[in-house]
């Protein structure tokens, strides 16, 4: 039995009624392209309302994630902090497709936990917003000094392009004297 499945049978139907909730546990599955979740439980503290829809959780989420820089591959730590608030509902409740269902009088919190933590992290995570990246020819790190290889000329695919400038930088250079 997972240790984010709490009941909610002393709320469930009260509506005003409340319940805190203070959790402390690894949440399986969760990360997005270059970044993850780390391995260390993510904590949180919450309070779970009976309303008359169902059940509201709001509260704070925090925790921890890894991930490689999108441009030259170094580990960037990430520390999330989260606000939540989702509602749980019985099945076949009319805002079941907007929330998430009660499993009859218990509230699974791995999925909400889950989902707001992988939509919090970074697609493209940077070590540095100033991060040079890699050398796409020799693959040294830019960022620790320039490299020895010399690109070969540009894409012969761009060379109507370059021809259209140097045309226009003479064109505009003519026009000056």
């Amino acid at each position: 039995m997972s240790n984010l499945i709490f009941s909610v049978a002393d709320i469930l139907d009260h509506p005003g009624r409340r319940r805190d909730i203070v959790v402390a546990a690894p949440v399986p599955e969760a990360g997005v392209g270059l970044a993850r979740l780390s391995d260390k439980p993510v904590e949180a503290e919450l309070c779970a309302q009976s309303v008359v829809e169902g059940v509201l959780v709001t509260g704070r989420l925090w925790g921890s994630a890894g991930a490689d820089c999108a441009r030259c591959a170094r580990p960037v730590p990430l520390d999330i902090v989260l606000e939540l608030c989702e509602l749980f509902v019985e099945p076949g409740h009319e805002l079941a497709d907007e929330a998430y269902e009660l499993t009859g009088t218990d509230i699974d919190l791995e999925p909400v936990f889950r989902d707001a933590l992988t939509l919090s992290l970074p697609l493209n995570p940077l070590c540095d917003s100033a991060c040079k990246g890699l050398c796409p020819h020799c693959g040294r790190d830019l960022n620790e000094g320039e490299c020895s290889c010399h690109p070969e000329s540009s894409d012969l695919r761009w060379a109507p392009l370059e021809e259209l400038k140097v045309k226009l930088s003479q064109a505009s250079g003519e026009g000056s004297t």
